[in-house]
């Protein structure tokens, strides 16, 4: 059965790249019921997607040869059916190089997978400690491997017991962070957030993956790559550069890339500043709640307003003010909860 599960991701890792959405819905619906089975088989997979992406190296070891034959076998099978299937290339050595890689990566793989069955004979279940920021508060954390990461006011961050040893430093996020990973070429690092995944190896970047709001990733230093979290109509990743930043856009599942006069706004956050481009208003309304851990009450949608703005490291009455005259808005404040009347957008 192992051999089954390795060959299936990777059915599921090439009809992603083919563009197949049938082949890969079908795929993904037999991957679900695997992945169900044992909290560790969702690294596994982070390891398969980031070898794949990567084009994996021999490893340094002997188990994979017992292996190879019945891979190469495997992958001949499917490459003479595509070569009856397609018009004679003048040139062949692109296709020859990639049906290279993809052996090196299925023998990674099916390392991969070998050893964390071996790790999980000996650990019985995973078990993972989340960190969080309340209201009005940064917090700042520093990982088992020494990655520091600064946590926004109402976010939190979770990582599981085996994280230092972890094939994949693996961390879920929930809300807006700035990590400063570790460099460690053996063990890349992956965070999942909202609809994307992000994996590093040794950077500086930030993430923002608050509730309805569509995410979007800055680097500030280094090489990242994002891609969806699961299946979707776009599953190649999207590499960043500094000052650069990826988003997701909730309405078309698809991953976009634009590049920034400089990323490090994205952080202005940490230092208790605000910074807004052409923001939606109740997003506006979402990041003053949580840096000043009020609650803020309108008596109207503001669902077509934008604002464009920034705030330095001000008290809240200043921040209103400056709204007040941008919106023709009206507010009180009773303990802390901010009442707003009227409005409108310009």
């Amino acid at each position: 059965m192992e051999e089954q599960i390795w060959k299936l991701v990777l059915d599921y890792l090439a009809a992603k790249e083919r563009g197949e959405l049938k082949e890969v819905a079908n795929l993904e619906e037999r991957l679900q019921g695997w992945l169900s089975k044992d909290p560790l088989h969702q690294q596994e997979l982070d390891q398969a997607i980031w070898l794949w992406e990567s084009t994996a190296v021999i490893p340094q070891a002997e188990t994979w040869e017992s292996s190879f034959a019945a891979i190469q076998t495997s992958l001949q099978s499917s490459d003479d059916t595509l070569l009856q299937s397609e018009k004679p290339q003048k040139n062949n050595t692109f296709r020859i190089w990639a049906a290279a890689a993809a052996v090196l990566a299925a023998m990674a793989i099916f390392i991969l997978f070998n050893k964390n069955r071996e790790v999980a004979s000996t650990v019985p279940q995973m078990t993972w400690t989340t960190k969080t920021s309340g209201p009005g508060k940064i917090t700042n954390i520093m990982l088992p491997d020494s990655t520091e990461i600064w946590l926004n006011a109402g976010s939190s961050i979770s990582f599981p017991n085996n994280f230092s040893k972890a094939s994949l430093r693996t961390v879920k996020l929930q809300g807006e962070a700035f990590f400063k990973v570790k460099r460690n070429p053996n063990h890349p690092f992956l965070v999942h957030s909202s609809n994307i995944q992000t994996l590093v190896l040794g950077t500086s970047f930030n993430i923002r993956a608050w509730r309805k709001s569509s995410p979007e990733v800055t680097v500030l230093t280094g090489k990242v790559a994002v891609s969806r979290d699961s299946a979707g109509t776009q599953s190649k990743a999207i590499h960043l550069l500094p000052n650069q930043k990826a988003g997701y856009d909730l309405k078309s599942g698809l991953l976009y890339r634009e590049n920034m006069e400089d990323g490090r706004t994205a952080i202005a956050w940490t230092e208790g500043k605000m910074v807004f481009d052409q923001a939606p208003i109740e997003e506006v309304f979402a990041a003053i709640e949580r840096r000043y851990a009020v609650k803020i009450n309108t008596d109207q949608s503001f669902k077509n307003c934008k604002l464009t703005a920034s705030f330095g490291n001000i008290n809240i009455n200043e921040v209103l003010q400056t709204i007040q005259m941008t919106l023709d808005i009206h507010y009180t404040i009773n303990k802390q909860t901010i009442y707003i009347k009227g409005g409108k957008c310009n």
